[in-house]
């Protein structure tokens, strides 16, 4: 060792960790920033756009850019209620339930009456057409069911099927 080696001063390995932790990048805090820009941007465009006619308009590469951003926002949104949505229906709900029978029995429901086929049915036709079933009723009721849920147990035949099944 030479006489100047032990004059440098030594790392601290608790520095390498902190500039580490420093440098993480920052996404949610920097998208929550961002999203706060363009909602202060976009209440005041909307405002601005209040004092233009129709038969004004705007320039194409404007209205461009506002369709874009507002797709652009909406795939996010709708990616992250999907992701969201996806793991709240996914999480498990037994303690050390095997996966592949869990997911097994999943792809095999079916209704298990009548009325339950039908009252599917009529859900799946109320959310492709965007409308409500009357409060209170079976089909109300599996509306927060997904399209491919309901097509599972709205598909397929009555015979066999009891009217109906008591809880």
């Amino acid at each position: 060792m030479r006489k100047h080696d032990l004059k440098k001063p030594r790392v601290n390995e608790g520095l390498a960790d902190l500039a580490q932790r420093a440098e993480q990048d920052h996404e949610v805090q920097m998208a929550r920033a961002d999203l706060y820009k363009l909602a202060k941007y976009s209440i005041k465009l909307h405002e601005m756009l209040k004092s233009v006619s129709e038969a004004e308009g705007l320039e194409g590469w404007v209205q461009a850019k506002i369709t874009k951003a507002a797709d652009y926002i909406g795939s996010v949104y709708h990616h992250l209620e999907y992701d969201q949505n996806f793991e709240e229906q996914n999480a498990p709900t037994l303690e050390g339930a095997d996966y592949k029978h869990t997911l097994k029995l999943k792809l095999q429901e079916k209704a298990e009456s009548k009325a339950q086929r039908r009252a599917a049915a009529i859900a799946l036709k109320h959310k492709k057409e965007g409308t409500q079933p009357e409060p209170g009723s079976a089909s109300a009721e599996m509306m927060s069911m997904s399209v491919a849920d309901l097509e599972d147990f709205a598909k397929g035949s009555e015979s066999g099927l009891p009217n109906k099944v008591e809880d």
